[in-house]
C-alpha cells in the first residue's frame, strides 16, 4: 500500500507541475499571437487571389456539365474554394482577413443555392465579395 501511495503521489506532483508548465507556455504563446495576427496583407492577398481564379476555373469547367449533376459539382468546388480560403486566413485579423473571410462566406452560400438548383443561381453576392476582397488588397 505504501509503494502505490508514493507513486500516486509522484503522478501528482508530476501533472501538477507540468500544468504549471503549460500555463506558462500558454501565456508565451497568447502573448506570441498578436505578432502573427498582424501578418502583412500582401502576404495574404496573393495566395487567397490565387485560390480565387483557381475556383473560379473549376467553377466554369463544372458549370459546363450541365444540370443536375453539374449542379452538384458547381456546389462542390465552390464549397472547397471556400474552404481553402478559410484555411489561407486562419489566425489572421484585420481589414483584409475579413473581406477574405466575405468571400469564403459568400462562396459557401452560393455552393448551398447549387444543390437544390433548377437553375444556376445569382453569382452577384459572389462577385461582389471578390472585388471587395481585391480592393481592399491594392
Amino acid at each position: 500500500m505504501g509503494a502505490t501511495a508514493l507513486r500516486l503521489l509522484t503522478v501528482l506532483v508530476l501533472l501538477g507541475g507540468a500544468a504549471g508548465c503549460e500555463k506558462e507556455s500558454g501565456g508565451s504563446a497568447a502573448a506570441a499571437t498578436p505578432n502573427t495576427t498582424t501578418a502583412d496583407a500582401k502576404a495574404v492577398c496573393a495566395p487567397v487571389d490565387d485560390e480565387l481564379k483557381t475556383t473560379l476555373a473549376k467553377v466554369a469547367e463544372a458549370e459546363a456539365i450541365g444540370p443536375p449533376a453539374g449542379h452538384h459539382a458547381v456546389s462542390a468546388q465552390w464549397s472547397a474554394g471556400a474552404a481553402t480560403i478559410s484555411s489561407l486566413i486562419t489566425g489572421v485579423t484585420g481589414p483584409v482577413a475579413e473581406a477574405a473571410n466575405a468571400v469564403a462566406g459568400a462562396m459557401g452560400a452560393i455552393a448551398d443555392k447549387y444543390v437544390d438548383a433548377k437553375s444556376k443561381p445569382d453569382k452577384a453576392p459572389v462577385n461582389a465579395a471578390i472585388e471587395a476582397f481585391r480592393a481592399v488588397c491594392r
